[in-house]
């Protein structure tokens, strides 16, 4: 098949590592991939590391929009996405979160486009969708009814039914399709403890993941007089505030950029730190316990499906002492941590394998085409 996977912008986040480890696979298994960022990239080095990573694959990158803002770009990237197209014989049209939905719906609108008749799949990435964005998910909405729906966990896909019934749209059936990562990179067990233990928070610095969860909780960890060092890696509009952290406790706190290597450094780690209030379905998540390395997270909707039942611990989003209250119960017994961290190695391996991943999309790209 020649499929069209079109994301928000090349980077690292959740939804565009999805789309790109299921392109590659997609060409490895003899398909004909295109990569479409509809927005241009806010970090050039990530996104040329990951427009590297997907030519080395095979993978083509053709850029939607230049523009670093969604909403102008998702115009620039309406009129190519609909000339490729016409131009460029496509079965599938896959696109990943509400920019490249809204793009796709623009796409649809203009006249005489083929657009309008080719086939359509959306993976829904996450529990709160269409952010500040409500006008244009509903329109968007109103142009996809005959699209075909995955959702990336139970939560996103019930989180996407609310939306559908609140946006006053028919009820749309949706398959589960758990995002798969390649364990080729992982750290086969967690490394020698370290002393004292590192903990590490990486990814977006935004109130989705908690971040301002962890720092409020810091000073009840620091109070408590426990070693610990706390690192984050990452980038976004709380920035200023991990800075400050980092400045308040100086001998606890260190920060520096997004570590585009991470999964294959989970070992260095003694736990991951994930204080977020809502996910998808988060692949830093399941690449910790697939690595054997502890997860310090919240029972965030998304996030609590990665966690099996027996796990040692977790807390409710948004609880800053709460989630303090866990640290300490790590810091008091790392080892059961570990031990737990170990056991849900395997099946998590199995549960979120990259194959179960790229073989229930090509289902759903036969089911749509047909």
């Amino acid at each position: 098949m020649r499929i069209l996977q079109v994301v928000s912008r090349l980077g690292m986040g959740g939804a565009e590592r999805v789309a790109e480890s299921l392109s590659a696979a997609l060409v490895a298994h003899g398909h004909e991939v295109t990569f479409v960022p509809v927005a241009g990239a806010t970090d050039p080095d990530l996104a040329d590391r990951m427009q590297g990573d997907l030519a080395r694959h095979g993978v083509r990158v053709v850029a939607g929009g230049s523009a670093t803002s969604p909403r102008i770009a998702a115009l620039q990237a309406a009129a190519r996405l609909a000339r490729m197209v016409e131009r460029t014989p496509t079965d599938v049209v896959h696109l990943h979160t509400e920019i490249p939905e809204f793009t796709w719906a623009l796409a649809a609108l203009l006249p005489g486009t083929r657009a309008r008749r080719v086939r359509v799949v959306r993976t829904i990435h996450n529990t709160v969708l269409w952010g500040g964005w409500g006008r244009a998910g509903r329109f968007a909405e109103g142009r996809l009814d005959g699209a075909r729906v995955a959702s990336v966990s139970h939560a996103a896909s019930a989180a996407f039914a609310a939306w559908r019934a609140n946006a006053g749209r028919a009820p749309i059936e949706t398959t589960v399709i758990y995002n798969g990562i390649d364990v080729s990179d992982l750290p086969d067990r967690p490394g020698e403890p370290n002393d004292p233990p590192v903990l590490a928070f990486a990814g977006r610095y935004e109130p989705q993941k908690g971040v301002d969860v962890l720092i409020d909780g810091l000073a009840s960890v620091v109070d408590r007089g426990r070693p610990v060092r706390i690192v984050f890696r990452g980038s976004g509009s709380l920035a200023q505030a991990v800075a400050d952290a980092a400045d308040r406790w100086p001998a606890i706190v260190s920060a520096g950029p997004p570590l585009p290597d991470l999964r294959a450094r989970l070992d260095t780690f003694d736990a991951i730190l994930m204080p977020s209030r809502f996910e998808g379905m988060p692949l830093l998540a399941v690449e910790a316990l697939a690595a054997g390395t502890p997860l310090i997270a919240t029972d965030a909707p998304g996030l609590s499906e990665v966690l099996p039942d027996s796990y040692p611990g977790r807390c409710s989003p948004g609880d800053p002492a709460a989630y303090a209250t866990l640290i300490g119960d790590f810091l008091t017994d790392p080892s059961a941590w570990r031990e737990a961290a170990l056991r849900a190695q395997d099946d998590t391996r199995r549960r979120f394998s990259l194959e179960a991943m790229v073989g229930a999309y090509v289902d759903l790209y036969a089911a749509a085409v047909s």
